[in-house]
């Protein structure tokens, strides 16, 4: 399955595809919309959140666990 992600803003309910993705014109596609609405904005945590441990240590266990 190929997969193509783009960002635009449509126009007079129109989507257009962009010219990198000029293999998808004339194509039967199934389209996929999502709008993101509520995008939570972080700045107040930022700084916040201290590491206690030994980070390499704590990589190492995650990638053994696949």
């Amino acid at each position: 399955m190929k997969t193509f992600e783009f960002e635009i803003d449509a126009k007079k309910n129109i989507i257009e595809i962009p010219s990198k993705y000029s293999q998808l014109y004339s194509k039967h596609m199934k389209v996929i919309i999502l709008i993101a609405e509520n995008e939570y904005d972080f700045s107040d945590v930022v700084g916040k959140l201290e590491w206690q441990g030994d980070a390499v240590k704590e990589q190492r266990t995650i990638r053994d666990e696949w």
